[in-house]
């Protein structure tokens, strides 16, 4: 027991150490153009890493797995909020399954 509350707390100030050291390092700077440019696709990144290979098998059925997938893709590019991405590509997916 005695192991497994030093090692939450161990993670909690890895964590929180993580988070701080660059918000110290970088008080007060406004990064590039380049670098804000980064930073905003990265939870797009994000999303279809995880997502992309289980996009495919996701469904009994190829094809509305292929549409649902089709479907993120065009909303990503569109520049949705990450909600209306998947919010919208899981009721796509759901409808298309009730019809199949």
């Amino acid at each position: 027991m005695n192991r497994a509350i030093i090692m939450i707390i161990f993670t909690g100030l890895v964590t929180y150490l993580a988070r701080v050291i660059p918000l110290l390092l970088y008080r007060g700077k406004e990064p590039s153009k380049f670098v804000r440019s980064f930073l905003e696709y990265i939870p797009y990144s994000a999303l279809a890493a995880i997502l992309f290979p289980e996009i495919l098998y996701s469904t009994d059925s190829m094809l509305t797995a292929a549409l649902g997938g089709s479907c993120a893709t065009i909303l990503i590019i569109k520049k949705q909020n990450m909600i209306i991405t998947v919010a919208g590509t899981i009721l796509l997916v759901y409808i298309l399954n009730l019809s199949i």
